[in-house]
């Protein structure tokens, strides 16, 4: 795979995400145990929980089964106020409806 330098806001977001998995995680499995769930090497989610690059797919997988969906959204929202204010909950309920009444 070719070394791609990350943002250090990417960087942030990706630790704090494998961070929350691994919290998560080492209530109730092994790095081994769980890594047979999501049908990946348990280096894998070694890379996952330091937040390394790994696969979306394994990333989403990795979420649901630890039931961790929602909190990924809470996450990136925390992360993006620290950056910038931004808060994508808040911007997907608050569009803008253009109503047309010209006749």
């Amino acid at each position: 795979m070719e070394d791609v330098k990350r943002s250090e806001q990417a960087l942030k977001i990706a630790q704090r995400i494998g961070d929350l998995i691994r919290q998560h995680r080492t209530l109730h499995y092994t790095q081994s145990t769980f890594a047979k769930m999501i049908g990946v090497s348990r280096s894998t989610v070694q890379k996952l929980e330091q937040g390394e690059v790994v696969k979306s797919d394994i990333l989403f997988e990795a979420l649901v089964v630890l039931k961790l969906q929602g909190s990924l959204l809470d996450e990136i929202n925390e992360l993006a106020a620290d950056v910038g204010g931004y808060n994508a909950r808040q911007r997907k309920t608050n569009k803008t409806q253009v109503i047309n009444d010209d006749f």
